[in-house]
């Protein structure tokens, strides 16, 4: 292979990585400095009507509720809450809280919207496996990109090592970037 078929692999490999390497660190400056990026602001409320089934257990009754509205997300069951013939969770996923009141006699739902904000849904991405219930496709894929996106980082690694090695004439750049790229490989094995 000539060096500029290389050279333009080893960008590519770099231009793949970039978006997860960059929400990666900023996800974990979020996680360590722990800043309060949670949002309670109240965007949008609607209501809707469902059959409601009072033999469920009350994590079934709210995953069933979700299902038949067709929402996104989990339903913790610590938030929980029934009174007064009330039925009150959340859905909660990357991007958005929503808080649902069911009515048990009527069926009537009413919901409200809380989305999260850009630094929410990007602090979100470092734990994200794509396993949200009722998610779409393309969610439930970002754990391929993950996979993905670490394999073509450890391409581009070797890749670059040896077009240092191979192309470069200085020894103290030999240990230099050889040290990075096994120190490199070190990270990745124990991330």
């Amino acid at each position: 292979m000539k060096k500029s078929t290389l050279v333009k692999l080893h960008l590519y490999c770099g231009l793949f990585t970039s978006f997860y390497l960059i929400s990666f660190g900023l996800s974990s400056i979020i996680l360590n400095h722990k800043f309060d990026l949670e949002k309670k602001a109240i965007k949008k409320t609607w209501a809707a009507q469902v059959q409601v089934d009072t033999s469920l257990s009350q994590k079934e009754l709210a995953e069933e509720v979700r299902n038949q509205l067709n929402l996104m997300g989990w339903v913790p069951p610590w938030e929980f809450r029934k009174r007064d013939g009330h039925f009150q969770f959340i859905t909660t996923h990357l991007a958005k809280t929503s808080k649902l009141d069911l009515d048990l006699a009527s069926g009537r739902v009413e919901v409200a919207e809380m989305p999260k904000g850009f630094l929410e849904v990007l602090h979100a991405l470092h734990f994200f496996n794509g396993r949200i219930p009722n998610a779409p496709f393309v969610l439930r894929t970002w754990i391929v990109y993950q996979w993905m996106t670490l394999f073509v980082l450890l391409v581009s690694l070797i890749l670059g090592l040896w077009l240092w090695l191979r192309y470069s004439h200085k020894t103290w750049e030999l240990y230099v970037f050889g040290g990075l790229f096994i120190f490199s490989l070190l990270l990745m094995f124990l991330i």
